[in-house]
């Protein structure tokens, strides 16, 4: 199995299946994919009967090839930026950079994966950026859980979800 289909798989455990829960502000989503986005990418029906092709199709485009993170070194790190990525929009990438720079790196915090960004992501030590990083992850929802009440909701979740992250990345 490529990495694309190995973060893929991980993606779906954490995302699951349809969704339309009045306080996510990202309204009815199947596999972690809001309605907005599928409707770009050309799907007319309804959410709850989306294709798993579909989902497939978006991660990897949209997330996965256009962040550059097929040209990664570490499987780990590339996982973990696509996960935020997904979960945050650009806000993961911002929080890599942001790690990166906290590490040592001189980089502009403009949330694009572009060449200087995933450079150092090839060259910086993975167990400090994956610390680091989801210390960030961490910090970026507990912001919003306190600026934004009806989110409040979902911190424990997404707590968990870097937790879980963590634990399944020690296994590979």
């Amino acid at each position: 199995m490529d990495r694309f289909e190995k973060i893929f798989d991980y993606l779906l455990k954490v995302e699951g299946g349809y969704s339309n829960d009045k306080n996510d502000r990202g309204g009815k989503t199947k596999y972690g994919i809001i309605e907005s986005e599928a409707r770009k990418y050309g799907y007319k029906g309804e959410m709850r009967d989306m294709p798993l092709e579909i989902a497939r199709d978006i991660y990897n485009k949209k997330y996965y090839h256009r962040n550059g993170l097929d040209t990664l070194k570490s499987d780990k790190i590339a996982l973990s930026v696509c996960d935020f990525i997904v979960n945050a929009g650009n806000w993961g990438a911002k929080k890599a950079q942001a790690a990166l720079n906290e590490l040592g790196f001189d980089l502009r915090v403009d949330g694009i994966l572009g060449e200087k960004s995933l450079a150092a992501l090839n060259e910086v030590d993975e167990n400090k950026f994956l610390e680091k990083y989801h210390d960030l992850q961490r910090r970026y929802y507990k912001v919003i859980a306190a600026n934004r009440p009806s989110q409040k909701v979902f911190l424990k979740g997404w707590l968990n979800r870097v937790d879980r992250k963590e634990n399944y990345l020690k296994s590979l």
